[in-house]
């Protein structure tokens, strides 16, 4: 179950779609792209994804490269992940990356949660 913050009540719930395994992703560059690139590495850290669907809602994807492991897609109708705002898509993608990354407790792991906290309630993210 997830945990409301004090921002949580001027959201709308996320709107799920069933996932449709042969459905589209982008082909073309998202609307907006948040990036913890990776010091070393030609990879970065976490990348969410927030892009604008033709009907109007707005699709996320979350993706991480933390330690030995990580979980990636790309943005697109095919996965059913949708918000009536681009702030809920991209709050909606921190809690995303939030939900996989809590129970490890390793350097990037830790970046990666300090990096998403900062980015899902900040006014700014898209200016």
């Amino acid at each position: 179950m997830q945990q409301l913050g004090l921002f949580d009540a001027v959201r709308m719930p996320p709107v799920r779609i069933a996932v449709e395994r042969d459905g589209p992703v982008l082909q073309t560059d998202p609307d907006f792209t948040f990036r913890l690139p990776h010091p070393r590495y030609a990879w970065d850290r976490a990348e969410i994804e927030v892009h604008r669907h033709i009907d109007g809602l707005w699709m996320w994807s979350a993706s991480y490269n933390a330690d030995l492991g990580g979980s990636g897609y790309r943005v697109g109708p095919k996965w059913g992940r949708f918000a009536q705002t681009r702030e809920d898509a991209l709050f909606y993608a921190c809690e995303e990356m939030v939900s996989r990354l809590q129970e490890k407790a390793t350097a990037d792991a830790l970046l990666i949660l300090k990096w998403a906290d900062a980015l899902k309630d900040n006014p700014r993210a898209f200016g």
